[in-house]
């Protein structure tokens, strides 16, 4: 009797040829092998397909899944399918266009051990520019790493304060039952699916952070995050529609969790500041605390950014 995976790794592609044999071949290269893949095609019209069918037939921890005719379309409704059919008891997930360092599952099932009360463990990622005179840079861990963090804190601080770099998805591991819970991936948005699936869980479980490096995002005109920066949906650093309607959605979800907390309902209204008009009957001390926590806020994306492109300026540094 063949034993079920410990890790369902989930790959979504549409037309995805030029790079999918690459990311398969990272997860092929961990140096644990107690996993499998699920490539899951979401309409392509190119080779891709034939590649994820090729690697199938040489491994039998690789399997294809076709989105039927008609189905919802888009990474979450594609990663949702890929929970549907996984075996495994943690998830991970990975891009067709990006890759995992050869040391990813290992270090995630090692932290996963170590901390069993944790529903998700992430770690930094490796900015990745192989087609670019540009300098690789790692994510710095913003002194987040090797702890376990109880909710609702990374919801407030990451998410909301942008005090911290959000898990890119392709190094994340989450458990079966805390993704079961929270329903998965929300297939409404096409930008913030991962970040909505992230606030979910930083809501309601403990997290643990890793300091180790454990994947590379690759970084080209491609990806979904520079189409949306093109057609100005996305700005990963200023103010931008796709992040308005996240935060409307965080505000939603809270009320409906009846998971109250001040601090994230006053980290949530900070964030909102941008995008609404301050009531016009708020109190002169409610406005002055309200700026005040604005100018901190600010302040902190300012030391941000700079960090950043120090990082950016010394490829392979880490934090």
């Amino acid at each position: 009797m063949t034993s079920l995976p410990r890790v369902t790794i989930i790959t979504p592609f549409l037309n995805a040829e030029e790079n999918l044999a690459e990311a398969i071949a990272s997860v092929r290269a961990q140096t644990v092998t107690d996993w499998e893949l699920l490539l899951v095609d979401d309409g392509s019209t190119d080779n891709s397909l034939k590649i994820a069918n090729d690697v199938a037939a040489a491994d039998p921890r690789i399997k294809v899944l076709r989105r039927p005719p008609g189905s919802k379309r888009g990474a979450a409704a594609a990663r949702n399918a890929g929970i549907e059919a996984g075996n495994g008891d943690l998830f991970a997930f990975l891009d067709a266009d990006d890759l995992y360092e050869p040391h990813m599952l290992e270090t995630v099932l090692a932290a996963a051990d170590a901390n069993p009360d944790a529903a998700m463990i992430f770690g930094p990622t490796r900015w990745w520019y192989p087609n670019s005179a540009r300098s690789d840079w790692i994510e710095p861990t913003d002194g987040l790493a090797r702890r376990l963090h109880q909710p609702p804190r990374l919801l407030r601080r990451v998410l909301l304060m942008q005090d911290g770099h959000v898990p890119c998805t392709c190094s994340v591991l989450v458990r079966r039952s805390a993704i079961i819970t929270v329903g998965g991936f929300e297939e409404r948005f096409d930008l913030y699916e991962d970040q909505a699936l992230w606030a979910k869980l930083f809501l309601r479980f403990p997290v643990f952070v890793t300091p180790v490096t454990l994947a590379r995002y690759r970084q080209h005109s491609g990806s979904a995050s520079a189409s949306a920066t093109e057609r100005g949906l996305y700005d990963r650093m200023g103010k931008h529609p796709a992040r308005a309607a996240f935060l409307d959605w965080v505000a939603q979800h809270l009320a409906e969790s009846g998971r109250q907390d001040f601090r994230v309902q006053w980290a949530l209204r900070l964030a909102r500041a941008p995008y609404v008009t301050p009531p016009t009957t708020a109190s002169k001390a409610g406005s002055l605390a309200l700026k005040i926590s604005m100018w901190i806020a600010r302040r902190r994306r300012q030391v941000r950014r700079k960090l950043v492109r120090a990082f950016k300026l010394k490829s392979g540094v880490n934090a």
